[in-house]
């Protein structure tokens, strides 16, 4: 095309450009479908708005299908970025005549009267409905475009039938002379994850051809800066660095929270300061007294995960700070062992310990005018009563009822991998025993939680997980809000 400038393209990608004809030609088989995969900063974004773009100025009888797990999340990820693609290669003219509807449902309307229709699948609906798909295409398409596929067999117990599902809504409209069909997606940390399992599955369909793709294909377009973080990582956790840039499972069959690494997670104190901790990272001190709280705490989560009889109650409090980090701040752990101190009845538990624990906290952070968000197993309804009997005034209660735990942990990982959840590196007091805790169990928690052998979407019920499940309930509470029904905010 004349108008458009100099564009950057991942050699990787060039069969995704050529006609159907020439595909089987070159691969002497169908091809029709393209899996595109990769770590982080892999090249498929910017070879997918490149895509979108001009095959829909090529192609102006055919309309374009795009597709996610949750329709709201495609206008930062696709239709923001089309929007730019669209005013760097066109003039000022040709741009004019383009509309975009930036309201749900998202499309793009080109000069032409073909369209870019955004839509979901259903999975971020509150009844987990297909409430979210956007509009119906009125012409045929010449292209279907899945967006990080991988969220939609994390978020669903059966996701490749509601996969097949939503592309069968609009795959009879697919072209059949050159029409395409591309799944983008990130592996899954662990080798056996079912979206791995489904990108392996694929590589014996005839009709796909997989692309993988890494940091190294696209160095040319990435800034000092980010190389430098990348070949850091790759020095400090060359495990996670496989993983997040080249796209490679590391995590094995087992661990759940593989991406969590010592020295890279945990704050250590400040020599001259036990109020200060050091993110390792990016070298930040973060000190916990009232006058730097009040400028730099945004709010204040307590995740809880309450006992039965064998099980541990732990309230872990984690601070939401303003510049997106989360800290769970250890030392002010509230741990039970109903095995050591017997059983105490939630009432009990709640109205005496909970209530002077939770007031020391108020008053040791000045938290008195910073939002306070108790996030609960969603299964011990008792405990939630009483939270929110004893406490409901001034603290926002959750019931977290997300219990697809293979989704859930990866809101963890990905915060892990993210480096924005951290960990104080200090010791707690046991409720009753005052027995001191030490801070290496919950790391080793964190680094033995395994996934069961026979069943791989359920924890290992033979090692512990109270503590991390109390860090996983509002760490996915944080990242997924939508998902969850809060009582705070009565029915809906």
């Amino acid at each position: 095309m004349e108008d458009v400038v100099s564009l950057f393209r991942v050699k990787k990608f060039n069969p995704m450009w050529k006609h159907n004809s020439d595909l089987k030609k070159i691969y002497g088989r169908e091809i029709n479908s393209f899996i595109n995969l990769s770590g982080r900063i892999g090249g498929k974004t910017i070879n997918t708005i490149q895509l979108i773009g001009l095959t829909s100025l090529d192609k102006p009888n055919f309309d374009i299908v795009v597709l996610r797990a949750n329709s709201s999340q495609l206008k930062q990820s696709i239709f923001l970025e089309l929007k730019k693609f669209f005013f760097r290669i066109l003039d000022i003219e040709k741009f004019s005549r383009i509309k975009f509807k930036s309201s749900p449902p998202l499309f793009i309307t080109l000069s032409a009267g073909n369209q870019i229709i955004f839509g979901g699948v259903g999975m971020g609906s509150k009844s987990g409905s297909n409430q979210s798909r956007g509009k119906t295409s009125e012409k045929k398409l010449s292209l279907i475009v899945m967006e990080e596929t991988q969220e939609i067999f994390s978020g669903s117990s059966n996701g490749q039938e509601l996969l097949k599902h939503a592309m069968a809504t609009y795959i009879r409209e697919l072209d059949v002379e050159d029409g395409k069909m591309v799944y983008l997606g990130n592996r899954d940390r662990n080798l056996n994850g079912k979206f791995n399992v489904w990108a392996r599955e694929k590589e014996n369909d005839s009709t796909f051809l997989t692309i993988e793709t890494n940091w190294h294909d696209v160095e040319p377009l990435l800034t000092r800066p980010t190389i430098n973080m990348i070949k850091q990582e790759k020095e400090l956790n060359p495990n996670n660095y496989k993983y997040m840039f080249l796209g490679i499972p590391v995590g094995g069959n087992e661990l759940v929270y593989g991406a969590f690494t010592y020295n890279v997670h945990v704050m250590p104190q400040k020599e001259d300061n036990k109020d200060t901790f050091i993110d390792i990272n990016t070298q930040k001190e973060y000190n916990f007294t009232k006058e730097w709280l009040l400028m730099h705490l945004e709010k204040v989560y307590f995740g809880v995960d309450g006992s039965t009889v064998r099980d541990m109650t732990e309230f872990i409090p984690i601070f939401h700070m303003k510049d997106g980090k989360l800290i769970v701040k250890c030392g002010d752990i509230l741990q039970h062992d109903p095995k050591m101190n017997g059983q105490i009845r939630n009432n009990v538990l709640v109205n005496i310990h909970v209530r002077k624990w939770l007031q020391d906290i108020i008053d040791k952070y000045y938290l008195q005018y910073k939002e306070k968000i108790f996030v609960v197993d969603g299964h011990n309804t008792d405990l939630i009563e009483q939270l929110e009997y004893q406490f409901g005034g001034y603290c926002r209660v959750v019931p977290f009822t997300k219990k697809d735990l293979v989704a859930t942990s990866d809101r963890v990982n990905n915060a892990l991998a993210d480096k924005k959840l951290l960990f104080t590196d200090e010791s707690w007091i046991e409720l009753i025993s005052k027995n001191e805790i030490q801070a290496v169990t919950l790391y080793n928690e964190l680094e033995t939680v395994c996934w069961r052998e026979d069943d791989p979407t359920k924890f290992n019920d033979a090692i512990p997980n109270d503590k991390t499940d109390g860090i996983r309930y509002p760490v996915a509470y944080h990242a997924v809000p939508y998902q969850l029904h809060d009582y705070s905010k009565g029915s809906e």
